[in-house]
Parts: structure tokens; C-alpha cells; sequence
């Protein structure tokens, strides 16, 4: 357990590198990043092919509140209630180590009992432990991730439920129409680059599915590097390949036909500034390629879509850039999202005190600008539509989903109450699914309970027949 808690602490270290900065948006602002040049549409393919770079100020800014309709949306919202599945039961490799205590769950990071505790005379109390009680006791298999590809199920399973997928783990394809369940992967193992494998949900492209490993530091040897990887697995043969590996912190991105890996360092104490590194891998050619390398920024994101894209704040500046293999926008946005980008369009959401969408349109050089008047909630492209899980009326946990052509800010209502876990693109489509909260005791008692997310409901977007 004491793995598990770095593992934690890192990705939330990691995540403020560049999800944080104590600038606002600043939508009046007239301050022109530099003089920029567009390229005449002239019908010479050479001149049109040319890396262009626009400033705000060659858009028109137009405000495009959200206009919600009853009418019939644009794309089609799948469901699947996932059944009532026996995964069987096993005992993790954890429970019949050399020393089964140390991956205690009732361990704080400290290797002290976290949930102790003195009463009013002064006595301190240590739960008894759940998990040194049933070590010979196998475990039944627990859902904690789903994705969709091709009317197929994809389920991570536990059997490892006090570490929650750390030890024992396997992941299982469901078919949709003949109800067939196969194991496609399995992992068992106590020190391994896989261990924390089943933390991140399966990503299905071009029939290989794909998982993010983290072989964490040591809790008493932070210096030690971290050793990330993702796997491909053949769906067909359920062999695996590592196609990416690096010692550092990298967010994978993916698309229809590829992975992104992003890559961040610090690059001062106060991790308000990165060294980015951005590759994309062709899941057909197993070709990768770099599409920035060491460059020092502030906030970035990054998204494949028709193209892939990336916003950046450079060191020396206020405002973000979004930068495609085609153009820049140096935008007055102080921090922004990418969500989308093509020839003709590119969108970015602000990150910040309010979720604000801005559409620059590369064709009509207009600057559409829609404001969701609250900070919480998720985007994702589907084709050149927005799907937007918005949480703000429903609750932190439970959110309404739409879909919205954001140049006309029409907001088409696909499910309401909805408790989601996020919007993952891959497989040239849109999912997520509804979750539950699920209780395990991890003492004798059950005075101390974990909670984890289960998921019961599969979504996914479809085009219209």
C-alpha cells in the first residue's frame, strides 16, 4: 500500500504542473501577442500548404450563448446495462509475500495504522485489519473500469480489491451479442512495471487494446525514477507490445488511428513551468513521431482530432497558443483546454472560475464565444460537434449530457442525471460510463469503509442511420 499512496501523491504532483496557474481569463484583453501574416487562399496548393499564424485580433469576436432545443440531435446516444458477470475468485500474490503486511490497506504512508485513534481518556485504539485476516481467502472478482469498442465490453476486473488493482488483475471482453466473456490479459505480481496497469481504463484502437503502467518510486526513495509504459495488446492473439516507455511523467492522448504522449518535467521549484515533449504513435505503420520536443511552457494540452493539436504558454508570455502541423492562434486566452482542431476550425475551452468555449473558424475568421457560466464540466469532439458533461445543476457527481454545434451554440439534451466518470475518445467515438459507489470494509469492525466507482452502464455516440 505504501506503493499505492506514492503512486497517488505523484499523479496529483504531476497533474498541478500544469493544470494550475493564478492567472484568469481575460476576455477584453486588446493586448496583440505579436504581427502575424495569413496566407491568401490564392489556389496555389505550395502557398496554401505554408505554416500560418493568426493573432486574435484577425478574428471577429461574436458572442454565441448556448440555445437548448427539444429537437432531435445530430448524433445517436448508445447504452448497456453491464449484467451481473462471475469473474471467479483468486488470492493476489500481495497476501502470500514475505511479508503480507506491507501492503496493508489500514498502513498510512508513514507505515503507521492511519485510522488510529485516542479516545476522550487517553487511549489510543488500532483497528484490527480486514486484510491480515482473510490472506488464505480468495477474492471475488470486482469490476472497476469499462470501455466499448465494436459492440464488444471491455472490463478490468480486480481480485486484488484491497490494493484495487495493483496485484491480481485481469481484463475481459464481453460480446455484446452472444453474451461470450474471454480473458484477453492477465497480471499477477507484487513488483512489476504492470502492477498499476488496471488504474488507468482500457483504450481500444485499431483492434489493440491499450494500457498505461506506472512502476512507481519507492515511498523512502522519491529520487528513484518512475517508469512509465504503455502496453498494446492484440485482441486477436492477446500478445503485447511495449510502444512507448519513458522515466518521467507522460499523459497519453489518443484518436481514431493514434496515441499521443505527452511528456512533462519541472523546470523550477514551483512546478508552474514545464519541459514539454509531445510524440504521436500510428497504431497501422507503428510509426512515431515528435511534435515538439523540450519546450518550456507554463499550462499545455493537447488532443488528436482531424488534426492533432496542442496549447501552450510559453514562459515568456501571458496569453496560450493553440499550434497545429498547420497554424498557430495566438490567442488572449490565459488558460485554455484544446478540444478540437481541423483545417477549418479549432476550439479550445478556458480552464479556470468559468467554462468558457471558444470556436475560431478559420474559413469565415470569426471568433465564436460561448459562456457556460460555471467552472465545472467536461468537453469532447465527436466529428465537429462538442458532447459536454455538465455537472453544474446535477451535482458534483452526476452530470447532464448534451451536444452543441458550437458555432451556433444549439445544445441538443442526449441523457440528464447521469453519474459519469469521464468522456474518453477512442475508436473514433465518444464514451463514458454511469457509475456507482461501491463499499468495502477494510477493518473487522466495518467502522472504516473505502469507497470505489463501479461502473453499471456503458454509453457511447453513434452518427444518425
Amino acid at each position: 500500500m505504501k506503493k499505492l499512496f506514492a503512486i497517488i501523491s505523484s499523479l496529483a504532483l504531476a497533474f498541478s504542473c500544469f493544470a494550475c496557474d493564478e492567472e484568469k481569463q481575460d476576455e477584453d484583453s486588446t493586448e496583440e501577442v505579436s504581427d502575424t501574416e495569413i496566407t491568401p487562399d490564392t489556389g496555389n496548393t505550395a502557398v496554401e500548404n505554408q505554416f500560418r499564424t493568426y493573432a486574435e485580433s484577425d478574428f471577429k469576436k461574436i458572442n454565441v450563448p448556448l440555445k437548448y432545443t427539444e429537437d432531435e440531435p445530430p448524433v445517436v446516444l448508445k447504452s448497456f446495462d453491464i449484467p451481473d458477470l462471475d469473474f471467479g475468485e483468486r488470492i493476489s500474490p500481495c497476501k502470500q509475500s514475505d511479508d503480507p503486511s506491507q501492503y496493508d490497506p489500514m498502513l498510512g504512508q508513514s507505515g503507521q495504522y492511519a485510522y488510529r485513534w485516542t479516545d476522550e481518556n487517553g487511549v489510543e485504539h488500532i483497528p484490527e485489519s480486514t486484510y491480515m485476516k482473510i490472506l488464505d481467502i480468495p477474492e471475488k472478482g470486482m469490476i472497476h473500469g469499462a470501455a466499448y469498442a465494436d459492440n464488444k465490453i471491455y472490463f478490468t476486473v480486480s481480485y486484488d480489491n484491497f490494493c484495487i488493482g495493483c496485484h491480481e488483475w485481469s481484463i475481459y471482453e464481453y460480446d455484446m451479442a452472444s453474451k461470450a466473456v474471454k480473458e484477453v490479459y492477465n497480471f499477477s505480481g507484487t513488483d512489476n512495471e504492470y502492477e498499476v496497469g488496471v488504474w488507468i481504463e482500457p483504450t481500444i484502437i485499431d483492434n489493440k487494446l491499450l494500457i498505461s503502467c506506472w512502476q512507481p518510486a519507492e515511498y523512502d526513495n522519491p529520487e528513484q525514477k518512475r517508469n512509465f509504459k504503455i502496453v498494446a495488446i492484440d485482441l486477436s492473439t492477446g500478445s503485447d507490445k511495449v510502444i512507448y516507455e519513458s522515466n518521467g511523467d507522460a499523459f497519453p492522448r489518443t484518436g481514431k488511428d493514434k496515441v499521443q504522449f505527452c511528456e512533462t518535467k519541472s523546470t523550477d521549484d514551483s512546478h508552474r513551468t514545464v519541459s514539454l515533449t509531445i510524440r504521436e504513435y500510428d497504431m497501422k505503420t507503428g510509426d512515431i513521431k515528435t511534435i515538439t520536443e523540450n519546450e518550456e511552457t507554463k499550462i499545455y494540452s493537447s488532443v488528436i482530432s482531424e488534426l492533432s493539436a496542442y496549447v501552450r504558454k510559453p514562459a515568456d508570455k501571458r496569453q496560450c497558443e493553440l499550434v497545429t502541423e498547420k497554424y498557430c492562434i495566438q490567442t488572449s486566452i490565459t488558460n485554455a483546454d484544446v478540444v478540437y482542431a481541423s483545417d477549418k476550425k479549432a476550439i479550445v475551452v478556458t480552464d479556470g472560475d468559468k467554462s468558457i468555449m471558444h470556436t475560431y473558424d478559420l474559413e469565415k475568421m470569426e471568433h465564436y464565444v460561448t459562456d457556460f457560466g460555471g467552472e465545472n464540466g467536461q468537453f469532447a469532439a465527436y466529428g465537429e460537434n462538442i458532447i459536454y458533461g455538465d455537472t453544474r445543476n446535477v451535482g458534483d457527481s452526476m452530470a447532464n449530457i448534451y451536444c452543441i454545434v458550437p458555432e451556433m451554440g444549439i445544445t441538443f439534451t442526449l441523457s440528464e442525471g447521469i453519474s459519469f466518470d469521464m468522456l474518453k475518445t477512442s475508436n473514433g467515438t465518444v464514451s463514458f460510463n454511469h457509475t456507482e459507489q461501491e463499499y468495502m470494509s477494510i477493518n473487522a469492525d466495518d467502522s472504516f469503509k473505502r469507497g470505489y466507482n463501479k461502473p453499471v452502464t456503458v454509453y457511447w455516440i453513434e452518427d444518425k442511420e
